[in-house]
């Protein structure tokens, strides 16, 4: 049979559906929970976005990645000066943290908070990646939460994932010299893999789980839609990166960040 990849919380039958979300999620790399946060709170986060990107351009933040017409379409580490407010308060919700805990077999931390705003007609792609890659963590215990702030699918630049690529190990990655994504996986290599291509659509409140090693990515957005996703990277609270290889990491996203500046 068939396994469900799109689960609702709102049934009242929490522990039912969490055995369904854990099973997707580690079979599959991802899983789709429905209705995570209501119209009003996702309508509070699109506002409180105005507000960051006004800060993150006043700061000349070096995360806060363009389009070719000057759109916003990433900001990263928006937790570095953003306390308080809306998304703060997303990040701690009590039934998203439950479900991570769960997942991560440990008590869940904060690591990252992300915008993808991809906005219409001119959002870039995100090449096919595996997030471990860029985290470094050796025990894996680290995923993302993507919050769709928009409807999202294939036809507005939705994320797409290679189904079950994330027991098949990391992958071989190179600079990608791509905003926002400072490595990928060369096209070489994803021809030879033999993974289902998965595009789930997403409503606004919706929330994606992923795995930090599934091979996922997403193409531009060509269409008349914005494709907005708050995104919360969460680590168990005592796993550390490989400190080494997070350092090399660190010196190429300088490398990439320098080179998209030089070649604006």
């Amino acid at each position: 049979m068939k396994r469900n990849l799109y689960l609702n919380l709102n049934t009242g039958r929490f522990m039912k559906n969490f055995s369904k979300i854990e099973d997707n999620f580690y079979n599959d790399g991802f899983v789709v929970v429905r209705n995570i946060l209501s119209k009003a709170s996702i309508r509070n986060i699109q506002k409180e976005i105005v507000k960051v990107k006004k800060i993150s351009i006043k700061i000349k933040n070096p995360h806060l990645h363009l389009t070719q017409d000057n759109k916003i379409n990433t900001v990263h580490d928006i937790n570095k000066y953003l306390k308080k407010g809306r998304i703060i308060q997303v990040s701690k919700d009590k039934k998203i943290l439950n479900i991570i805990k769960n997942l991560l077999k440990a008590n869940p931390k904060v690591r990252n908070i992300e915008f993808f705003s991809k906005p219409k007609k001119t959002g870039l792609k995100s090449p096919h990646h595996q997030d471990n890659y860029y985290w470094k963590f050796e025990d894996k215990k680290a995923l993302n939460v993507w919050i769709a702030c928009d409807k999202s699918s294939k036809s507005n630049g939705g994320v797409f994932y290679l189904k079950g690529s994330h027991k098949s190990g990391l992958k071989k990655h190179v600079t990608s010299y791509a905003p926002g994504s400072s490595y990928k996986i060369p096209l070489h290599v994803i021809r030879k893999l033999k993974f289902e291509k998965i595009y789930p659509k997403l409503n606004p409140g919706d929330m994606l789980v992923h795995h930090c090693e599934v091979i996922h990515g997403s193409h531009e957005n060509k269409s008349n839609k914005n494709r907005q996703g708050l995104v919360i990277s969460y680590k168990a609270n005592n796993s550390k990166p490989n400190s080494k290889l997070l350092k090399d990491y660190k010196l190429n996203v300088k490398k990439n960040i320098n080179f998209l500046s030089n070649n604006r």
